[in-house]
Formats: C-alpha cells, sequence, structure tokens
C-alpha cells in the first residue's frame, strides 16, 4: 500500500509539475485559428424532419439530410434546446436519432449551431477504465506501477516533448530526454532503485538512440524525412510563427515509437538473466550470455512482427488503395508515404535486435562474475 500511495503522490506532484511547465508557454495561434468558437456536448431529443436514403452507388451507406432537435448537457447552456440541420454524406456518417449524442460549435451562445462528430468520450473514459482494472487485477502492485508509468510516459509525450519543440528545442534531443525519462521512471516503478533498473534504463535508451541516429541517417542520405509525410502542408502552417524545424520530427517520432518495444524486449532480457542467477548463483557469464540470446530469439521473432504489423495496420486504407491501383514495385517503393512507412519499421524492428545483444551482454558480464549478486537485487 505504501508503494501505491507513493506512485498516486508522485503522478500527482508530476502532473503539476507538468502544468506549470505548460502554462508558461506561450506561442502563436496558427492564422485560422477558429477565435470565439465554443464546444458542448449535446443530445438527440427528436428527429424533427428528415431526408434520408442509400448513397446511390453504395448501398450499405446512408446520406441525406436531417433537421435534429438537441438538449446541451455539457458547459455554460447545459438544457438549452437548439434546432440545427445534420447534413449526412459518404464521409460523415453521423446519422442521429433520439438519444444520439453529438459534439456541437457555435460562435453565438449557440443560437446557431453545427454538428463536429459523435461525443465518444464516454467510451473513452470506460475502455480506459477496463483496461486500468484488468492490468491492476492481473499485475497487482506491478500492474499499479505499470499503470503509473503509462501515465508519466503519456505526460512526458504530449506535454513534455511538444512544448519543448515549441521553445524551440531540438525534434532529435527533445525525443531522447523524453526517452530517457520515461524509460527511467517505467524501469524503476517496475523494480525500485537498483541494478536491474540501471542496467534495463542503459540498454533501452542507447539502444533506442541508436534507432534514432540511423533515421538521421536515413533522411540524411536518402532525403526521407516529415518533408515527404502527408501532414507536412498543415504541420508548415501551423509551425510559420514558431520558429522550429518540423523535418526532423520524422527521427523523433522513431525514437518514440521505437522506445515501447525496445523498453520491453530489454526489460525482458534483464529481467529473465537476473531471476536465471538467482536460481542458479553458480552459472557464469558465458552461459548467461548463451541463455539470454536464446530469450532474445525468441522475443526477437514476435517483436519485428509486431512493429511491422502496427506500421502496417496504420496506413492499411492507403495499402488498399495502392494494391487496387495495381501500382507497379518501382512506383510503389519510391513513393513517399510507402518508403516513410517502410524506414518506420525497419529502423523500429533494428532497434529491437540490436538490443538483445546489448541487453544480454551488458547484463551477462555485469552479474555474471559478480560475488555479491544479491546486493544487486536489493532497492534502495
Amino acid at each position: 500500500m505504501k508503494k501505491v500511495l507513493l506512485h498516486i503522490l508522485f503522478i500527482v506532484g508530476y502532473i503539476v509539475l507538468i502544468a506549470g511547465f505548460n502554462g508558461t508557454l506561450k506561442f502563436e495561434k496558427p492564422a485560422d485559428y477558429p477565435q470565439g468558437l465554443e464546444y458542448a456536448k449535446a443530445e438527440v431529443v427528436s428527429v424533427v424532419e428528415q431526408d434520408m436514403g442509400e448513397d446511390p452507388d453504395y448501398n450499405y451507406i446512408r446520406i441525406g439530410k436531417q433537421k435534429l432537435e438537441l438538449r446541451i448537457i455539457s458547459g455554460e447552456y447545459k438544457g438549452k434546446i437548439i434546432e440545427t440541420t445534420n447534413f449526412v454524406t459518404r464521409t460523415t456518417q453521423l446519422e442521429g436519432k433520439a438519444g444520439t449524442r453529438y459534439i456541437v460549435g457555435s460562435y453565438d451562445g449557440f443560437i446557431t449551431s453545427n454538428i463536429m462528430s459523435y461525443e465518444r468520450s464516454s467510451l473513452v473514459v470506460l475502455l480506459v477504465i477496463v483496461f486500468i482494472a484488468m492490468v491492476i487485477l492481473f499485475g497487482k502492485r506491478k500492474g499499479v506501477a505499470s499503470v503509473a508509468a503509462l501515465i508519466v510516459t503519456l505526460l512526458n509525450v504530449v506535454f513534455m516533448f511538444i512544448p519543448m519543440l515549441i521553445n524551440g528545442v531540438p525534434a532529435i534531443l527533445a525525443a531522447i530526454i523524453v526517452v530517457l525519462l520515461s524509460t527511467f521512471y517505467t524501469m524503476v516503478a517496475l523494480n525500485g532503485f537498483c541494478m536491474k533498473s540501471y542496467i534495463a534504463t542503459f540498454c533501452c535508451t542507447a539502444c533506442t538512440v541508436f534507432a534514432g541516429l540511423l533515421a538521421w541517417f536515413v533522411s540524411l542520405i536518402w532525403g526521407v524525412s516529415t518533408l515527404n509525410t502527408p501532414e507536412i502542408e498543415d504541420l508548415l502552417f501551423v509551425t510559420e510563427n514558431s520558429g522550429f524545424r518540423v523535418d526532423n520530427l520524422l527521427t523523433a517520432g522513431i525514437l518514440i515509437a521505437s522506445m515501447g518495444a525496445v523498453m520491453d524486449t530489454c526489460m525482458s532480457i534483464v529481467s529473465s538473466l537476473f531471476e536465471l542467477k538467482a536460481q542458479n548463483p553458480s552459472m557464469t557469464t558465458k552461459q548467461l550470455s548463451q541463455s539470454g540470446m536464446n530469450i532474445g530469439k525468441d522475443i526477437m521473432g514476435t517483436m519485428t512482427n509486431t512493429l511491422s504489423l502496427a506500421f502496417v495496420g496504420s496506413s492499411i486504407n492507403l495499402v488498399l488503395i495502392y494494391y487496387m491501383y495495381c501500382m507497379p514495385a518501382i512506383s510503389l517503393l519510391n513513393t513517399d508515404f510507402i518508403i516513410v512507412e517502410i524506414v518506420k519499421g525497419i529502423i523500429s524492428s533494428m532497434a529491437v535486435v540490436i538490443s538483445i545483444p546489448v541487453a544480454t551482454f551488458m547484463t551477462s558480464y555485469l552479474i555474471g562474475k559478480n560475488s555479491k549478486f544479491q546486493s544487486l537485487l536489493k532497492t534502495k
């Protein structure tokens, strides 16, 4: 219980610290920032009238127009009844019925309103609660530590990494700082201040930085960078007055994307070797190295698959489009989007592969001949 309270206190303190850091952040908003736009949750009271039907080309899609009566259920105007027109198109599947919840926006105090999207925050909160409950149920204290580590990592990425970019910190340096802090806290949260945590943190950070350097080298030699991504026009627009360079964001993104998989691999190997040594103190450095590499080979096969499939899955829409066009390999493999995804997947996988011998040999060397091995297990 004491460790649980310490995690909670640390998270609260860290949130306060991050909030203070972001509170002093000043930057010029994009030129098209919607000044005066207010958002609120609203629920459909009734469908006043509608003209809906099947799309003439896709019978599984409904299109048309609805006039909806909604009740605002959040914010300053809670309880207010409003009417708005809902245009349902192929790409905005927002057909409403009594009880449907939307996010609505208005510039004039909801005298006139527009439907912005479905209200999905309740579902997100429910999924998060179920996920946290499952982690804590099966992980007990380690589960609490895992949740705390996840929160700190998300805080670092969203509320530290991005503000550092806005303040002019180079993207790669900012990513390395986030990787180091997130990895160190995760390892300490799971194992305390001990040699296991220090080794895993060093190995994870070193291998993640390797991925970043490799990505930077590829960007430099083959011209693969954020400038080749579909979002580049929007990125250049929103950052034109901030002064920070966006071309290295791809490298920084690979650093952060690699962190989770490399952390998992390093911790698995380091933890396994510590456990083997604890069960059989007579194991030599060579025996530990052999065991570590055997364990790593099994991890490598599944983890590299996981990374590659994650990147492919995130871009499956475009993969399908390219497939339907029967794009020849010579064109496909030189398309900006595809080459960026390939670089992300392969470099992240390479970081996982290199983390296996690094974590194995470093751990084996440090604990293989150490006569005071038991002291390395103790937390401080």
